[in-house]
């Protein structure tokens, strides 16, 4: 898996409302990654949570104070913004 891979798959995200509400339901990195390939999407589970740290590192705490599930960590972290 590559960041162009998962961007590809937060853009899918972003642009369907089923799968959107799917990513924000997910209880673990597992289920993400689990609904990118049933969407055509080769997720590494070390790459994502890499990544994911890495784009989050510098969030203010008001930010990640509104995240509530693995689904919106993601799409905080991608360029997408999580449920208020």
């Amino acid at each position: 898996m590559s960041v162009a891979s998962l961007q590809a798959f937060v853009h899918a995200v972003s642009s369907d409302e089923a799968l959107h509400h799917k990513v924000q339901a997910a209880t673990g990195v597992d289920d993400l990654i689990s609904l990118a390939q049933a969407h055509g999407h080769a997720l590494d589970k070390g790459v994502l949570l890499r990544e994911h740290a890495r784009a989050i590192a510098g969030a203010e705490d008001h930010a990640l104070h509104r995240i509530n599930s693995w689904g919106d960590a993601l799409l905080h972290a991608f360029g997408s913004q999580a449920s208020a």
